[in-house]
């Protein structure tokens, strides 16, 4: 049984709303391809067999399962590589054992692991990402592309997490622009939101490359900046796909395109 699952962008907005630290963010065309096989293998991925462990043993189910995680998704950099694999297998149990899609147990059970994207759902929504205690729906995910700029350092999700001390910005305002350019499909205004959402957070999660991105947005006309939410990756949003012929010392650059569905 095999399965494939994408990556996210963004920070498309990440911030405190309703007294809560809440994420959106869309997936993106980097996967994540996970299969169930019938021999041990060992790939060392930890946070794939817990939350394997853990599934089967909330279904009562004694028996091992082993797979096989094959990524295209830049590790530690805020792609949300790990909640990729962790949907993918999650969707692979789920044949293999004949059981429905659970919202709440998906939800209960990435979250064990570490801190989760909010691309663990087949539609735009705002989700508390730390605890899992505040998911709204926004509407549709939509396409535009994003020429990202990917640093070389990888960061840890749960560590960051762990020791940041300065707290995310309060982005109520934001959220309530953001639900309409969701629900209208309105990529100009989402780019805007999440620049200044990346500015409000830069503090919190400094940017080497944020101004020269700034600068280079406004020169080549695109739409905002989109940001990862943990990780180290800058990107530039542009309705359509484009080329750019610019290199910072230390990041790589390509094209992404978000997705209209995670799964």
């Amino acid at each position: 049984m095999k399965f494939k699952y994408p990556g996210s962008i963004g920070e498309i907005l990440q911030g405190r709303v309703k007294d809560k630290d809440i994420l959106v963010s869309f997936p993106v065309n980097l996967f994540t391809y996970v299969e169930l096989i019938d021999d041990l293998f060992d790939d060392g991925n930890y946070k794939a067999k817990n939350f394997s462990k853990n599934l089967l043993i909330s279904w009562d189910i004694e028996e091992e399962v082993y797979f096989k995680i094959n990524s295209t998704i830049p590790k530690g950099k805020g792609f949300a590589s790990s909640t990729a694999d962790l949907c993918a297998l999650y969707h692979c149990l789920l044949k293999k054992f004949n059981k429905e899609y659970n919202q709440e147990e998906l939800i209960r059970e990435t979250i064990k692991i570490e801190p989760t994207d909010s691309i663990i759902f087949n539609k735009a929504c705002a989700f508390d990402y730390k605890n899992g205690e505040y998911y709204e729906e926004l509407g549709e995910y939509f396409e535009f592309y994003v020429w990202a700029f990917e640093g070389e350092k990888e960061i840890d999700t749960v560590e960051f997490n762990k020791n940041v001390k300065i707290s995310l910005a309060n982005v109520s305002d934001l959220f309530d622009e953001l639900k309409v350019a969701i629900k209208n499909k309105d990529i100009r205004t989402l780019a805007q939101i999440s620049t200044e959402s990346i500015i409000r957070n830069q503090q919190r999660l400094p940017y080497q490359i944020l101004d020269d991105c700034l600068w280079l947005s406004r020169k080549k006309g695109a739409l905002g900046l989109i940001g990862a939410h943990s990780g180290n990756m800058l990107g530039i949003v542009f309705e359509k796909p484009v080329y750019l012929d610019v290199n910072f010392k230390g990041y790589k650059s390509y094209l992404l395109k978000t997705l209209k569905k995670a799964f």
